[in-house]
Formats: C-alpha cells, sequence, structure tokens
C-alpha cells in the first residue's frame, strides 16, 4: 500500500532520478527535440525552487520508498483572458513496477483538490497525443481535450 503527501528535500535526488526516467519514456518517444540532459542539470535547482514556493505543488507516493510523484503550479491567466488562476500538472511519474495500481489516479485526484483550495478556475493538463494510457488517465478525471497542437518537421 501507498500513501501520497508532499515532498521534501530529502526526496529531490530521487525526483531528479524520475524525472529523468519520465523525459526518456515519454517525451522521448514522442518528442524528437527532448533535451535529455535538462534533469540532471537543472533538475535539482527546478525541484528546490518549486518546494519552496507556496504557489507550487510537489507530491510523492511512498510505498517504503518513493514510487510517483507529481508537479503542479498555478498561474495567472494571461493579458488576452479573464483574470483567473490556473492550476497546470506540469509532470507526473509512476515508477514501472508500481503502475496499473491507482498511484496515478490518487496523484491526479490530491492534484485537483489542490487545484480547488488553491481557488483555481481550471486544472489545465498537456500531454503527448500518441500516450494513450496518459489520454486515459485525464479523461478519467474530466480533463477534456479544449484545444490541439500540431507540428511539422522541418
Amino acid at each position: 500500500m501507498f500513501i501520497v503527501g508532499p515532498a521534501t528535500v530529502d526526496d529531490i535526488d530521487t525526483l531528479v532520478e524520475q524525472g529523468a526516467a519520465l523525459f526518456r519514456e515519454d517525451a522521448g518517444a514522442f518528442d524528437t527535440f527532448i533535451d535529455f540532459t535538462w534533469s540532471a542539470r537543472e533538475g535539482r535547482a527546478d525541484l528546490e525552487r518549486l518546494l519552496g514556493s507556496e504557489d507550487c505543488l510537489v507530491l510523492v507516493a511512498r510505498d517504503d520508498e518513493v514510487i510517483a510523484h507529481l508537479v503542479g503550479y498555478t498561474h495567472v491567466a494571461s493579458p488576452t483572458r479573464l483574470p483567473v488562476t490556473y492550476a497546470n500538472l506540469r509532470s507526473l511519474y509512476v515508477e514501472p513496477s508500481h503502475r496499473r495500481r491507482g498511484v496515478a489516479d490518487q496523484l491526479t485526484r490530491a492534484f485537483v483538490e489542490w487545484a480547488r483550495v488553491k481557488g483555481c478556475a481550471e486544472a489545465l493538463v498537456d500531454s503527448y497525443a500518441a500516450n494513450e494510457p496518459a489520454q486515459r488517465l485525464y479523461e478519467r478525471h474530466g480533463f477534456a481535450v479544449r484545444s490541439t497542437a500540431r507540428a511539422l518537421g522541418l
């Protein structure tokens, strides 16, 4: 059984490793321009900044050790939109040996609840269209497709 709660500074090394794994598995499969060195180079400083911000959420799921994480943050609307606050689910990773056990669902529910408590108008997430498990996860939690980004390799 696992427990979801806030990440701590002591979790950063594991989160950097999981971030690198997410890059390899997700973006590596769907994005030819991903910088695989970013997590090793910038991940620690990025996570320290996120952990220190009340506008960010860094959760971990633990089962003796960290088996998953979720990173989210709030931001205000662009000047072309009404002045509301949004919550963005930036990343979600579950160790392969713990997948399909409800970990991602519990992390996603916690993110949505955090966004509600923060007074956000909407919760947003970007995911690769070809990542079908991610698409199913977010649809299960009520995230609807609003726009489509397209790319043309040159």
